[in-house]
């Protein structure tokens, strides 16, 4: 009994991020594309930034049915809630590597696997992030950190290929940076302020692997959409990711637009 006690109080190798600002209709799925992921050691926690009573609510009945899952409901903070972050990861996440996934974003069932890595040879880094368009046409945002003039262009320019959902990042890294998660100055992308704070730096290793990491579906060409519809959206794409020959059908399609 003993023995699987210590089991159970065992570091997870990951923790998990989830902030999340607006009413819940999307959460459910991004999370399922987390539970099912072919790695399973992981902990979550879902960031209330200021989130309506029901959102709060809907996290907390999810989060019963996996004792992974926490939920901290914070007032929202400024920008994106950029300080909450550096809270839990301070002072109450466990994991040896940290990623993130947005309520509206589908994590690729290895996703967590291909992070694992991805890390196990760098500091900091990302898988391909995979943008859906309204009429289902991927396109894959590509680029490789390894390169300096990539480094050099993010620094330097408004460029970015990647944002938190297809990140991760070696607790050890995040240590060594002051300070970690903070708001952005309102002229520059938060998640590009904080690769900033990594690419600074010359004593962490970056690496981009060129796997696809998550399907992203962005807000601001959906806007005039009912929720409904971009529920069925997600829902349709959660079933392909959880299909095997979906699953390979959708990476060939994805595959197959980079050499158009």
């Amino acid at each position: 009994m003993f023995g699987r006690f210590l089991r159970r109080r065992e570091p997870p190798l990951f923790t998990i991020l989830l902030p999340i600002h607006r009413p819940p209709d999307l959460l459910p799925f991004a999370l399922e594309s987390v539970r099912t992921q072919s790695e399973q050691r992981f902990e979550l926690f879902i960031l209330c930034d200021g989130a309506p009573d029901e959102t709060v609510a809907e996290a907390r009945r999810l989060a019963r049915q996996d004792r992974r899952i926490s939920v901290r409901a914070f007032p929202k903070g400024a920008r994106h809630g950029e300080a909450h972050r550096d809270t839990i990861l301070r002072e109450e996440s466990r994991g040896a590597m940290i990623c993130q996934i947005a309520d509206d974003d589908l994590w690729f069932p290895d996703h967590l696997e291909e992070m694992a890595k991805l890390l196990a040879n760098a500091d900091f880094g990302n898988l391909i992030q995979v943008q859906v368009g309204t009429r289902g046409r991927f396109e894959a945002l590509r680029d490789d950190l390894a390169l300096p003039e990539t480094r050099e262009r993010m620094l330097t320019e408004k460029y970015n290929f990647f944002g938190p959902t297809t990140c991760g990042y070696r607790r050890s890294a995040y240590d060594r940076l002051e300070p970690g998660w903070s708001p952005a100055p309102e002229d520059i992308w938060t998640d590009l302020y904080m690769w900033r704070k990594f690419l600074r730096r010359d004593d962490i290793r970056m690496a981009t692997r060129h796997q696809p990491g998550a399907l992203c579906f962005p807000t601001p060409q959906r806007r005039a959409w009912p929720m409904a519809k971009r529920c069925a959206e997600n829902r349709e794409y959660l079933a392909r990711l959880r299909d095997s020959a979906s699953l390979h059908a959708l990476r060939t399609e994805i595959d197959s637009n980079r050499k158009a």
